[in-house]
């Protein structure tokens, strides 16, 4: 219990220990018990190390144990990359819970480091480590945002927690609302929006703010206003994209660090960088990104770019602004796949999605468990590997007043299923035989697809599943999928993304390459049929069959 083995340890030192405290609770229903003594001995050695051992090996404690006050903790390999972004400062300022690390850390370098967060128990957290590393920490418990002290400093990194709702304005300073559009009105506000605002409002040489990674493309509310406010001062220098668990690892939300300078110069270029890339990151056994010794993120940052770098790449202001201001990565670092394609597409004859097919967008049919109506439901579970979709496997009952709907989105043979969200770019092509008649069993489309409905005489439902079950065009579309926990392609971009139109000659060409495809494989699933009822009738399938049944 390494909250406990603090409160022993920093006891132990002469600290007053606040008893409201919740590990105060803790450490006092282990007091006076049999188990005390083995404290009592954990904590002689942990006291008994170095100061910076002290650290590395709490930290190592605390990769293990999720702390019951909420307490979020940034493992060493990240805290130090993220310190050398600060570059040795003389004063540093650190905001919310997760920057506690780095704030230790700082301090064991020599700076003069100032610690906020709101809650008193993090607060108290803080100032316990402090006693127990021999560090001195300013902790102060009030909201970061409020920004109660005004004075820059050399550095300062803001961690504020994901998606939190930010219950009042009130105490926000008027620079930070008038940069989120402030117009009277109460509103509620996302941490994420108003850590992009604060960052603007410090006054320190250089701030390292951390968000999720959904805020740098959201188009709605005022993220939008605060990522524009952010390019159009000038003052940001780099964003770091970081995948899910390298830095904070008990969630799997992926993140970006920006980095923002004092001085404005709406000239200079923005660095990107993805640090998922082979270079920065390792898979662990679990499959969890894991940085990689030996690199350096702020070298990522300041060195030049090499023309064949693929992580890496400085963006202008004009083209942020052509893009309308996101600041996701996949907008400007072309993976080679998309390369290709791009290449490919230059030389062809091309038309945005919109103009040559009809595109819709089922809905929700709802729940459809007691109707007189019954229909098909197609799902991307039911796509498999013969280009054609298959007999859909949900079934929905549905009512009168929901047929009307259902009728909008029933797939008709030649349409082409898209997977627009979740399992992004799946594809598959509805056959002859799906049913069309009727009022009932016809088959529609869940809410996860996108319908392709080919116009007359501009591409074939067979040529534009050819085209979209390519891997580089998956790559190209799984690059404008956004998200933080379900990956999904806005209908701004799908009707933009373009397709090349074959001519007539190669509309041949590739129906009968299709058709002798599907005649292959018709013949390798009579095959694996055949060997199937081979083994079921030899011992013992054949003398089970019954059981089985």
């Amino acid at each position: 219990m390494p909250e406990a083995l603090l409160t022993e340890a920093s006891q132990s030192l002469g600290m007053q220990q606040d008893t409201s405290d919740p590990r105060f609770t803790t450490w006092e229903d282990v007091f006076g018990t049999e188990a005390y003594q083995s404290l009592k001995e954990a904590r002689s050695l942990f006291l008994s190390l170095p100061a910076r051992e002290r650290l590395s090996a709490f930290d190592e404690m605390m990769g293990i144990y999720r702390s019951e006050t909420g307490f979020s903790w940034i493992g060493q390999q990240a805290t130090k990359r993220i310190v050398e972004l600060a570059d040795g400062p003389d004063t540093a300022r650190c905001a919310f819970a997760s920057s506690l690390h780095p704030a230790l850390m700082l301090a064991m370098n020599g700076t003069n480091v100032r610690f906020e967060d709101i809650n008193h128990d993090v607060c108290n957290l803080a100032r316990m480590l402090a006693v127990v590393l021999e560090v001195p920490l300013q902790v102060v418990a009030a909201d970061p945002f409020a920004r109660l002290d005004d004075d820059g400093n050399d550095a300062e990194i803001i961690m504020a927690p994901f998606g939190y709702k930010i219950p009042s304005t009130s105490d926000l300073p008027r620079k930070t609302l008038e940069i989120l559009g402030d117009d009277g009105r109460s509103r509620r506000l996302s941490s994420e929006a108003v850590a992009l605002a604060d960052a603007q409002v410090s006054k320190s040489k250089l701030v390292i703010v951390s968000v999720a990674n959904g805020a740098m493309f959201r188009g709605v509310g005022v993220e939008p206003i605060a990522r524009e406010a952010l390019v159009e001062s000038g003052r940001l220098r780099a964003i770091l994209a970081v995948p899910g668990g390298m830095i904070f690892q008990n969630t799997g939300i992926s993140s970006d660090i920006l980095i923002l300078s004092s001085d404005s110069d709406a000239k200079l270029k923005v660095r990107f960088v993805d640090l998922s890339a082979s270079q920065f990151a390792a898979r662990t056994v679990r499959g969890r990104p894991e940085i990689k010794s030996g690199t350096s993120w702020l070298k990522a940052i300041m060195t030049p770019v090499p023309e064949t770098n693929t992580s890496s790449v400085d963006v202008s202001i004009s083209d942020i602004q052509a893009k309308d201001y996101i600041l996701s990565l996949d907008r400007y670092l072309v993976p080679p796949a998309v390369a290709d394609l791009e290449c490919f597409l230059s030389e062809r004859d091309t038309l945005p999605l919109h103009e040559a097919v009809e595109l819709i967008r089922p809905l929700s049919l709802g729940q459809g468990d007691d109707g007189d109506y019954k229909i098909r439901e197609a799902a991307p579970a039911d796509i498999g590997g013969r280009d054609y979709l298959p007999l859909p496997k949900k079934e929905l009952s549905i009512e009168r007043a929901q047929l009307r709907k259902a009728r909008n989105q029933r797939l008709m043979p030649g349409d082409v299923l898209l997977s627009v969200k979740g399992t992004v770019g799946s594809v598959a092509l509805v056959p002859e035989e799906a049913s069309i008649d009727g009022e009932s069993h016809f088959w529609t489309a869940g809410q996860s697809f996108m319908i392709l409905r080919p116009k007359q005489g501009r591409i074939s439902g067979i040529a534009l599943l050819e085209y979209f079950s390519n891997p580089s065009v998956k790559t190209a579309l799984r690059s404008l999928a956004a998200g933080a926990a379900i990956q999904t392609i806005s209908i701004k971009d799908l009707k933009e993304f373009r397709i090349p139109v074959p001519s007539a000659e190669e509309e041949s060409e590739i129906e009968a390459a299709f058709r002798d495809r599907q005649d292959r494989m018709a013949e390798i699933h009579a095959i694996l049929t055949a060997i199937e009822q081979a083994r079921d009738a030899t011992w013992p399938h054949r003398e089970l069959q019954g059981t089985h049944a």
